[in-house]
């Protein structure tokens, strides 16, 4: 057996400690005498959530990278144009192909994209189209009309690979110059389904289907710019995987894979390519799936979409490789309601929160609850029943002010920590809007009258007064902060199009302004920290589609988070931008969970401990 010396050069080296980690130690073995253990510094690989798709399909193509992302086409109850963008937090629409199609190829970035062949059957279609980033337009067209396509490279430079059409099974290259498409050499091996990646002068075809020949095929193939080689093969056959990276450093990932579980059967399994070897990874999808959009790179890539084997999928996963362990931002559930509702109201700190009002059979509720950190209790309730509130303050300090009964209201009430008393009257009935500040200095915001609202009032512990409206109408949206130093994010404001918003404003004690640091995913009916800040938030819930999505704020951006455990929309929301609390949500079913949100440590180096097995 080799030595760990003649493999790497060195000698395993004899510390009293670890060393300082850092890429310069990645790779690296040493002996820990403290401990007596072999130690070493290893890259980390992981799958997580991603933002979700709008429309579900499979058969669709994908281009860019995990954070400029594009998926295409695709197929469920029919053929789709759709394109849709990621901006790694969530899929906004782009302009439709102009010919719908699935089983596609696809190469490029998210402004400068190439789709091309696809079905529909029996012989597929020939023809291209290029993205610029809004909207497509014709590009060449293939020589050989296809589906089932395997496609990789740029707008510019492109190859389109295997796939089938009315003669059957194809070994058919073309390279595409982004004018024309070329025939350059065939495949050794005949297939449909495979995945290609890497460039024009260098890439890896792997993977696809190939009846009679043994159907699923783990064969790769490598290719020069001129001819096309067989090297190592994958350690387990797939068709319809998805796959990013170089010629040299490929991920592959999900498709069907009857090789792993008999039958043919979507997979979870990742494997790498390093040039030479395909070797298995540990992360592994949490869906199964086959026939998805794949992009990005090697160690920084997303999947979206696909076949889960019953249905079509939205979900969108990002995979991320490197030597930290993550220790990310996490969700935890907690004590839940004593009664399930949505449309309630939330304030106070993770520890100490308050929910009023809300939803739940047999109509709009009165109920109070206290929560201490774990439990939820009983409190005195509300004088008048109402939901879609604004709301602030502590647990022993809070109000709720308009609301809906039906009809709209302008009541305010204040809460002392064991009842609820009146207190000084909006000066415009309105609901489902945002409240800011304490009981003595508040604010509420936005809201719905007959339409989405722009009016603001301040509140001094006995009267509101209207002060200088925002910058856009919203309803549903979140708000947090002071009285003189408020932050208001995401709503919803029909008929305006687009209808969702994603401009933040700040509120400095007299004017509104927008803020340059815009939200990632539009949504409205959602939750935010009631104890956050301008420069400390947290974002979570909402409609469309009763979304898991998080986002947190650090004043100077937003950036995707933990998802929550619950996809809901129309709860509430408590806490601060570092310690969240989302509280019950949902229309029918109602909701009484609780969870509560924690800030992981970020990204730490960490050295593994060797064994043998």
């Amino acid at each position: 057996m080799a030595e760990y010396e003649s493999i790497h050069g060195t000698r395993v080296r004899y510390l009293t400690s670890d060393p300082t980690l850092d890429s310069s130690t990645e790779g690296q073995v040493w002996y820990n005498s403290t401990s007596g253990t072999n130690r070493a510094l290893v890259q980390i690989k992981a799958w997580s959530s991603g933002g979700s798709l709008a429309t579900a399909r499979y058969g669709l193509a994908g281009a860019g990278t995990q954070t400029a992302g594009l998926a295409f086409g695709g197929v469920s109850t029919g053929t789709h144009a759709n394109t849709e963008e990621y901006n790694g937090f969530s899929w906004t629409a782009g302009g439709n192909l102009s010919t719908a199609r699935y089983l596609l190829g696809g190469a490029g970035t998210q402004t400068a994209a190439l789709g091309f062949g696809g079905e529909p059957p029996p012989a597929g279609v020939n023809s291209s189209e290029e993205y610029g980033g809004a909207s497509w337009t014709s590009g060449g067209n293939l020589n050989q009309a296809r589906r089932a396509i395997g496609g990789n490279g740029l707008q510019t430079a492109a190859l389109a690979v295997g796939g089938t059409s009315t003669p059957g099974i194809l070994a058919n290259t073309e390279s595409y110059n982004g004018t024309a498409w070329t025939a350059v050499n065939n495949l050794n091996q005949a297939r449909r389904s495979p995945t290609i990646t890497g460039t024009t002068s260098a890439a890896l075809a792997f993977g696809g289907y190939n009846p009679p020949a043994g159907d699923v095929t783990a064969n790769t193939e490598s290719w020069d710019g001129t001819n096309w080689t067989a090297v190592t093969s994958m350690n387990n056959g797939v068709f319809g995987a998805g796959g990013t990276g170089t010629a040299e450093n490929t991920l592959a990932f999900g498709g069907n894979s009857p090789s792993i579980t008999p039958g043919p059967t979507e997979t979870t399994a990742t494997e790498n390519y390093d040039g030479i070897n395909w070797t298995t990874s540990p992360a592994t999808l949490a869906n199964k799936r086959s026939y998805m959009a794949g992009f990005g790179t090697s160690t920084v890539a997303a999947s979206a979409g696909g076949y889960t084997g019953t249905a079509e999928s939205n979900a969108t996963e990002e995979y991320n490789s490197n030597i930290n362990t993550l220790n990310p931002d996490v969700w935890t559930s907690s004590g839940a309601l004593n009664t399930a509702r949505g449309q309630l109201s939330g304030s106070g700190t993770q520890n100490a929160a308050i929910s009023a009002g809300g939803l739940a059979p047999p109509g709009t509720q009165d109920l109070s609850e206290e929560y201490n950190g774990s439990t939820w209790s009983e409190g005195n309730n509300l004088n008048t029943a109402r939901r879609v509130m604004f709301a602030n303050g502590l647990q022993t300090a809070a109000f709720v002010a308009g609301g809906f009964l039906p009809p709209n209201t302008n009541a305010t009430e204040e809460y002392d920590g064991s009842s609820w008393t009146n207190g000084g009257n909006l000066n415009s009935a309105r609901r489902h809007g945002a409240g800011a500040g304490t009981q003595t200095a508040g604010l509420a915001f936005a809201g719905f009258t007959s339409s989405p609202s722009t009016l603001t009032e301040e509140y001094d512990g006995s009267s509101w007064t209207v002060q200088n409206t925002m910058n856009t109408g919203k309803f549903g949206n979140a708000g947090c902060g002071t009285q003189t130093a408020a932050f208001s994010f995401a709503g919803g404001n029909p008929p305006a199009s687009p209808s969702l918003v994603l401009v933040t404003e700040n509120y400095d004690g007299t004017s509104w302004t927008n803020s340059p640091h815009n939200i990632g995913s539009g949504r409205y009916s959602v939750a935010g920290s009631t104890a956050g800040t301008q420069t400390s938030a947290l974002l979570f819930g909402g409609l469309p589609n009763q979304t898991f999505t998080t986002e947190k704020y650090d004043g100077s951006s937003w950036s995707s988070t933990a998802a929550m455990a619950n996809g809901r929309s129309y709860l509430a929301g408590a806490g601060a931008g570092t310690s969240g609390v989302a509280i019950g949500g949902g229309n029918n079913p109602f909701l009484s969970a609780t969870e509560e949100f924690s800030v992981g440590t970020g990204p730490v180096a960490t050295a593994s401990t060797l064994t043998t097995s």
